[in-house]
This record gives structure tokens, C-alpha cells and sequence, in this order.
């Protein structure tokens, strides 16, 4: 009888042992189109047909059910003269014009070893009328800088805001 007690304790932490295992893999590892770079996202995420969200992204991925998704855009440093500050500053300023930013915040965020700095803000599609949330980070790799973009609708981002926040902070340059 205490053998078979023994047994089925024993099954029973191997099982449980099993199920933390596969919660907490439960996150799947997306590597860029030229395999430089990757991000890990959970359940729901699927990496999109190159161009299908941005025809310049290293890494585009759709949560389509949930409205949710990801872009990498990232430039090899050695194509600029610019430090990390004024590529973010420019790039920001190329954002403000397409997405009519008028009042954000930067906010610091690390990223592995990177420096990033985040801005969010809501953002009106002036075609579809659709209210977006916009999480956009500016990162600076050994090699590239970079930004990151997530989306959804505005009234979901309260849900999806800290999802977002880690899966940026899964991002890394291989």
C-alpha cells in the first residue's frame, strides 16, 4: 500500500511538474525575416506574411482576434552619423507628422541591455475613423537602432497595455 501511495505521489508531482513546465513555455519565439533579431509572444500570435503591416518591418505580428500586433523596424547604426538620441528625437518627429502627436511623454523602459525609451498615445485613422492605442519604443541595440510598435484599439488598451510591455521587453538582436 505505501509502495502504491509512494507511485502516485510521485506521478502526481511529475504531472504538476509537466503543467508549470508547459505554462510557463507557453510564449513562442519569433525570429526577424533576415533572422537577426526575436521576440517572444504568447498564445494568439502568429508572425504575418512579410509586408503584411509594414513593408520596411524586420518582425510583423498578429494577434487578428484579439486586434492586437507588433512591428520591429530596425536600421543598421553604421547607415547613420546619428547618435542614439538624435535618432530617436528624429524619428519622433517623423512620427508626430504621420500620427499628429501633439502630447506624449517619453518614458524609460529597459530592454535587455538596450536603451529604449516608449511613448504612447491614442492615434485617429482620419480614413476609418477607428480609434487606435499606439506603444511605439525607440531602441538602441549593439548594432541597430530600432523602433517597436505595438497596436489595438484605443478601449482595449488597459487589457493589453502590460502584454505589450512583454513582449517589447522580450525583443533581442541575436
Amino acid at each position: 500500500m505505501k509502495k502504491l501511495l509512494g507511485l502516485m505521489l510521485c506521478t502526481i508531482l511529475i504531472l504538476t511538474g509537466c503543467s508549470k513546465t508547459n505554462i510557463n513555455s507557453n510564449k513562442i519565439t519569433y525570429n526577424s525575416y533576415n533572422d537577426i533579431f526575436s521576440v517572444e509572444a504568447g498564445n494568439g500570435w502568429q508572425q504575418v506574411e512579410q509586408g503584411t503591416l509594414n513593408s520596411s518591418a524586420d518582425i510583423e505580428l498578429a494577434d487578428l482576434k484579439n486586434d492586437k500586433y507588433f512591428v520591429a523596424l530596425m536600421e543598421n547604426k553604421a547607415d547613420f552619423e546619428w547618435s542614439y538620441e538624435e535618432y530617436m528625437n528624429n524619428t519622433i518627429a517623423s512620427n508626430a507628422s504621420t500620427y499628429n502627436l501633439t502630447d506624449y511623454e517619453k518614458k524609460d523602459i529597459k530592454i535587455g541591455n538596450y536603451n529604449c525609451k516608449y511613448i504612447e498615445f491614442k492615434s485617429t485613422n482620419n480614413d476609418t475613423e477607428v480609434n487606435t492605442y499606439i506603444q511605439i519604443y525607440y531602441v538602441e541595440t549593439e548594432n541597430y537602432y530600432g523602433q517597436l510598435l505595438t497596436w489595438t484599439l484605443n478601449s482595449k488598451k488597459d487589457e493589453y497595455k502590460d502584454e505589450f510591455i512583454q513582449l517589447v521587453e522580450s525583443f533581442k538582436e541575436k
